[in-house]
């Protein structure tokens, strides 16, 4: 099997070596993919930041109200919207990093493509730690509701089958990314080292 410490091995055990055949091309390609990735980054960032703010809202009224009501499910909920909001702030402040196209180097495009890459994995990181505070302040909450004699219509199983739905699909995502991530970084070694004027990248 290959040795080659400048070959990049794939998860199923596959060694490939990258090279570059036609560099302006491939540049063209990442400028492309890059401004798309930018207007993606730049609307993520103004969702996040809208929902941020109205969980904000939203978990101030709902401590309010469950203060004065004396209802501590209410408590408990608003506590946790308060905890998710303030993850959902952090990934947008997370995005909201230099993220900008300042290279049309071939170089320069794939350090910055692999930058943002180490952002989005950080990002779902929070998103993967929200829908687990969301998990357990719903649990607690629903416990409580029932604790009080007011059997909620939705069952628990359902809330949380749901979120366990959504974990895995940031877990899936994460993975996706943080294989793209070696993938780049690859590239940045391979191209660093040997200059862009190599042959097409090839499976070994």
């Amino acid at each position: 099997m290959p040795t080659d410490d400048e070959s990049f091995w794939n998860e199923m055990g596959v060694s490939w070596r990258a090279s570059v055949q036609d560099a302006a091309l491939m540049s063209r390609r990442l400028e492309t993919r890059l401004k798309v990735q930018s207007a993606l980054l730049t609307g993520a960032i103004a969702l996040g930041t809208t929902v941020s703010v109205l969980g904000f809202g939203l978990a101030a009224w709902t401590v309010w109200i469950g203060l004065i009501g004396h209802a501590w499910n209410l408590l408990a909920r608003g506590v946790t919207l308060a905890a998710v909001s303030s993850l959902v702030a952090m990934a947008s402040l997370t995005l909201r990093a230099r993220h900008g196209l300042e290279t049309r180097s071939l170089l320069g495009m794939l350090q910055v493509l692999g930058a943002r890459t180490e952002r989005l994995i950080r990002a779902s990181d929070l998103a993967c730690g929200s829908v687990v505070i969301l998990a357990v302040g719903g649990s607690i909450g629903y416990a409580l509701r029932v604790r009080w004699g007011h059997t909620p219509a939705v069952p628990l199983i359902e809330d949380l089958l749901a979120m366990a739905v959504m974990g895995l699909a940031l877990l899936w995502y994460r993975s996706s990314q943080s294989r793209a991530l070696r993938r780049y970084r690859h590239l940045e070694r391979a191209i660093g080292s040997g200059g862009e004027n190599s042959d097409n990248t090839r499976n070994r």
